[in-house]
Parts: structure tokens; sequence; C-alpha cells
């Protein structure tokens, strides 16, 4: 099989499981978003071992799962504060001669990415005046939509007409072509959601969403890939045929996700 239909049959098959969780919402969400953030997480912790970061992965998956859980249960907050300081009081005494990097990479680990994609599960249960259950989960699916297209036309449209390197020294295979096809179906999505499920939510907003889901998703990709370069990886992992691990699919998402919940919050004042 061909990596693009690899890319294509693994795309059918998880695609509708994580928008039927969406929709369900609450614990479901967060479950969807435990489950990505841990295997995404556990690829980072092989990429930080490898350069010679020791983490403390399950203390780091601790961190992680409180994070995306946070905006369900307040009483996350102070165990993840104790997490915290259990890590950095533990860490030097378990690797006294990589203390620092051992404590950064544990942190960054529950941060990137589990920490950033949890902002999807807060804007999926956020509420307010103008978000009610149903505009949250149509709010949250386009931001989900909307990097998917992105990440997805930008690949084939970097295959069919890319000529252009947009970042040769960090990874060759993008093209100026191609982010600006990724682009260009960001706003076809944003847009397609505006007139038919988000009616009611302004054009400025919906420009943002393409700035967002569209263009900062793609730096999220790239720095991703410089990581993999400066560890000399190709691919965080196999997990998922025809596109990489866990880290290869989400880490655009990791970038926009949390922008999108500052922007509808404290910008657009949705909830």
């Amino acid at each position: 099989m061909t990596d693009s239909w690899q890319r294509i049959g693994t795309a059918l098959l998880a695609a509708p499981i994580a928008i039927g969780l969406t929709y369900l919402g609450g614990w479901y969400m967060a479950l969807l978003i435990g489950v990505i953030g841990g295997m995404a997480q556990r690829e980072f912790y092989a990429m930080a071992a490898g350069a010679g970061a020791p983490p403390w992965r399950w203390a780091g998956y601790g961190l992680g799962g409180l994070l995306v859980v946070l905006p369900l249960w307040s009483g996350a907050a102070p165990l993840l504060v104790l997490g915290v300081v259990a890590v950095v009081v533990a860490v030097p005494f378990r690797w006294p001669q990589q203390a620092l990097t051992g404590l950064a990479a544990t942190l960054a680990g529950a941060v990137y990415p589990t920490g950033l994609l949890s902002a999807l599960v807060a804007l999926r249960v956020a509420r307010g005046p103008l978000m009610d259950d149903l505009q949250a989960f149509w709010l949250t699916l386009t931001t989900l939509l909307v990097v998917w297209a992105t990440d997805i036309f930008a690949y084939y449209a970097g295959r069919a007409f890319g000529r252009r390197a947009l970042a040769p020294r960090i990874s060759p295979n993008k093209t100026w072509e191609g982010s600006v096809g990724g682009v260009l179906a960001a706003l076809v999505v944003a847009v397609g959601c505006k007139l038919t499920v988000l009616e009611g939510l302004a054009w400025t907003h919906v420009a943002a969403l393409v700035v967002i889901g569209g263009m900062v998703s793609q730096l999220g990709d790239l720095a991703e890939s410089q990581m993999k370069r400066s560890t000399g990886l190709k691919d965080t992992g196999t997990a998922l045929p025809g596109h990489g691990g866990f880290l290869d699919r989400f880490d655009a998402m990791a970038a926009a996700a949390p922008l999108v919940y500052l922007y509808l919050r404290y910008v657009a004042h949705l909830f």
C-alpha cells in the first residue's frame, strides 16, 4: 500500500472516532485528548531521551493527564501543583548528572503536546451567554477541521505544485505552494462552517480561525520538524500508518488549539 493510501485509510478510520467523541464532549473528549496527548508525549520523551535528556516518564504522564482533566475537574489544580513540586524535587536526585535536562524534558513533555492539546477539552466544555453545548461542539469541530484541512491540502498541494522550498534546512519537502494550498483549504472550511453551522459567528472571527488554523498551525508543524532534525529523526513514530507518529500528526493542532481557545474567550468573548 502506498504512503498516500495509508494516509487516507488511517484518516477514514480515525476521524469518525475523533468526531464522535468530540460530539459526546465532557469526559469522552478528555479521553480522546488524553490518549492522543499521552501517545504524542511518549514519542516526545523518546526523542528527548535520544538527545540525552532523560525524562521521568510516568510523572510526566501524570502531569499531562491532570492538565487534560483540569477543565472538567477543579480538584486537578492542587494535584497539578503538588505534582510539579514533586518532579522538581525528585528529578535532581533521580538523575544527579542530568538533573537540569531531565527536569526540563519531564515538564516540557507534559506541556507540549498534552497540555496544549487540552485546550480542545476546555473549548468543548466552554459555556456562556453565546455558547451552549451545541455551539461548543461546532466550534471545536471547526477548529479540528480547519487544522486538518490545512495539513492535508498543504501535503497534496505541495506534491502537485510544489517548486519553492518553504524551509529547506528544517523540512526540505515543504513548499510555499503547499503552504498556500493549506491556507486556502483552511479558508474554504472555515467559510463553509460559518455558512452552515456557525451562522452567528462574525466574519472577523472566521478570519482569525483561518489565520490561526491555516498559518500558525504550519509554524507548529515546522517547529516539530526542527525538533526531529535536531535528533536525527524523520518521524517520531509509526503508530499512524502514512502519517508517522502521534506527535507528527498533532503538532500543528498543539500550536493552534490553545490560540483558538484564547481568541474565542478573550477577544471574541463567546464565553
